[in-house]
């Protein structure tokens, strides 16, 4: 059976795909994981406002056979446990916080986003994207807005190995990119949301072209997995102050490392004589 704190994790990236009840749930219980293994299916429902049959969809939902099994998985957690968003865990910046508060509170967010997205990585789809990467002919990669920054990490690592690829963030750029992409190419699709408008339409028009398609976002069913052959989810927090930090692109920069790292130790000889090759350009260029 699949552990808690990782089912915890999988239901934060639901919550954009589930109808308002269904949400309430889910949240209750994120927040309250240690309550919620003590209730019975009427208190649960009562506390999130919602009618028993909706906590039964939600079960359902996740993949669960009942009730039971979702109590057996909370078992884990101490009796009473909280998550509320004004714990320290959760906190944004405050108008008082000093530079030391500061600090800490960065720091634990941008640990916490790797630490989570280290336990969530599905082996088999990083391997799947590796053998993509590796046997696509070119490979577009769409990232708009801050995902252009893990976008760029992905350009400059795979063509040092040797990997033709280009980036597009403009969406009608994006669109002709896709457009001329076939069988034997690949695109990544790079959104943390999973609802980038247009790198979601990027993804789509190149995999009705038969490209291979990879999508990496912290939210599972969301538009751009419809279009992917292979998800990668990292794992953020939403947060007020943070909507458009670096953390989420931490997250996006380690997992294509870890693809980048994978396939040059696929072939280690080759990609150890082109790294060598390239810095040697680098040095001539400015000398």
């Amino acid at each position: 059976m699949e552990k808690t704190d990782l089912f915890l994790l999988r239901l934060r990236g639901l919550l954009p795909s589930l109808n308002p009840k269904l949400r309430a749930v889910a949240e209750h219980i994120l927040a309250h994981p240690g309550t919620v293994k003590l209730q019975r299916i009427s208190e649960l429902a009562s506390a999130c406002g919602v009618a028993d049959s909706s906590v039964t969809r939600f079960v359902k939902a996740l993949g669960l056979r009942n009730f039971q099994e979702l109590k057996i998985l909370m078992a884990g957690i101490p009796s009473g446990a909280e998550n509320e968003p004004g714990a320290f865990v959760y906190d944004d910046i405050t108008e008082g916080d000093s530079l030391e508060s500061i600090i800490e509170k960065i720091s634990y967010i941008n640990v916490t986003a790797l630490q989570e997205t280290k336990r969530i990585l599905d082996m088999r789809e990083i391997e799947r994207a590796v053998s993509a990467v590796e046997s696509a002919r070119c490979i577009d990669i769409y990232g708009a807005g801050g995902s252009f920054v893990a976008a760029e990490n992905a350009r400059l690592r795979f063509y040092r190995i040797g990997k033709r690829c280009q980036i597009y963030s403009d969406p009608n750029q994006q669109a002709v990119s896709a457009s001329l992409l076939g069988r034997g190419d690949a695109a990544i699709g790079i959104s943390n949301s999973g609802r980038t408008i247009s790198t979601v339409n990027a993804l789509r028009r190149a995999k009705e072209n038969k490209a291979a398609t990879i999508c990496i976002t912290s939210y599972a069913k969301t538009p751009i997995t419809r279009h992917a052959d292979i998800c990668l989810y990292t794992s953020t927090r939403d947060s007020a102050f943070f909507q458009e930090s670096m953390v989420s692109r931490i997250a996006q920069i380690f997992l294509i490392d870890v693809i980048y790292s994978r396939l040059a130790v696929k072939n280690f000889s080759d990609s150890v004589k082109l790294i060598a090759k390239s810095a040697d350009a680098l040095k001539s260029a400015f000398m």
